[in-house]
């Protein structure tokens, strides 16, 4: 079969179109994977500014709680959730400027991006690094950690073992503080990795008899139920927790004889914190 010069000519600029349109298209997969993780990001700021603006708009407190001990959560978990906004902020604004990177970069063959999306109330072991103690931390103070396991999802690695865990105290008031008698020290995972999530709360709470009771506290009602915990001056504990109650941690840990009133979290010490939303993570090919 003979082709013309001209066919020739006009086949070759077929197959190049062919291929620039094939680039064109996963270029725009990629953009697209990137828009993505930004919307993802400013609705967990969205969501984060939401959670703020409840607490903050001090809402009366049932009278059967004791009103200093309502105020001292409330004002501990505002300032934690204003630190891991501000953290969620520079993470939203570091992924639309990805976004536009990805958008004006040149064709290339990358690989398609994959998104999955991790379960709520995926389990999310971690290994802390450092003690935290009521001592030394504050709320809205960082900690780090990292991953005891995989976390997989469909067959897919979504984060490795010994991942970078980041996360931010909720409460560190010393036993005996309050009215009740008693004190809590809470801490919450914000950070995988590169990626910004939320889990519900591991707490410790006690009073200066020693006993420290380890609770896991998340969704609307959380900040309510540890109200509730910490003013209950018989330490009760879990029927204040209701519906708020992710998971009971079995144990209790013995107050130190020299520090009676220090609440504490040993380093090395493995947590299974839960993710309380489903999180949309984008794999890199």
């Amino acid at each position: 079969m003979e082709f013309h010069p001209k066919s020739i000519t006009t086949l070759a600029g077929t197959l190049l179109l062919v291929v620039a349109l094939g680039c064109e298209k996963k270029v725009s997969e990629q953009a697209l994977a990137a828009q993505e993780a930004a919307k993802i990001a400013d609705t967990r700021v969205a969501n984060l500014e939401q959670q703020l603006a409840e607490i903050q708009s001090s809402k009366p407190q049932p009278t059967k709680v004791d009103k200093t001990t309502a105020d001292h959560v409330a004002k501990s978990q505002a300032k934690a959730l204003t630190k891991q906004l501000e953290a969620a902020r520079k993470g939203a604004e570091a992924k639309h400027k990805a976004a536009q990177e990805v958008a004006a970069a040149p064709v290339s063959n990358a690989p398609k991006p994959v998104i999955v999306e991790v379960p709520e109330g995926t389990p999310v072991m971690v290994r802390l690094t450092k003690v935290l103690t009521t001592s030394q931390v504050q709320p809205g103070d960082p900690w780090e950690g990292a991953l005891a396991e995989a976390i997989v999802v469909a067959g897919k690695t979504v984060w490795k073992a010994d991942t970078t865990v980041q996360g931010v105290v909720t409460q560190s008031i010393p036993a005996g503080r309050l009215s009740s008698g008693q004190g809590s020290l809470g801490i919450k995972v914000t950070r995988l990795g590169l990626e910004d999530v939320d889990t519900a709360a591991y707490v410790m709470v006690g009073d200066k008899r020693g006993a420290r009771n380890a609770k896991f506290i998340g969704g609307g009602a959380a900040l309510g139920a540890l109200i509730g915990i910490l003013s209950d001056s018989n330490n009760k504990g879990d029927h204040a927790l209701g519906g708020a109650a992710v998971g009971a941690a079995a144990g209790t840990a013995t107050a130190a004889a020299t520090a009676e009133t220090v609440i504490k979290i040993p380093a090395e010490k493995v947590i299974t914190f839960n993710l309380t939303a489903a999180e949309k993570v984008i794999l890199k090919p």
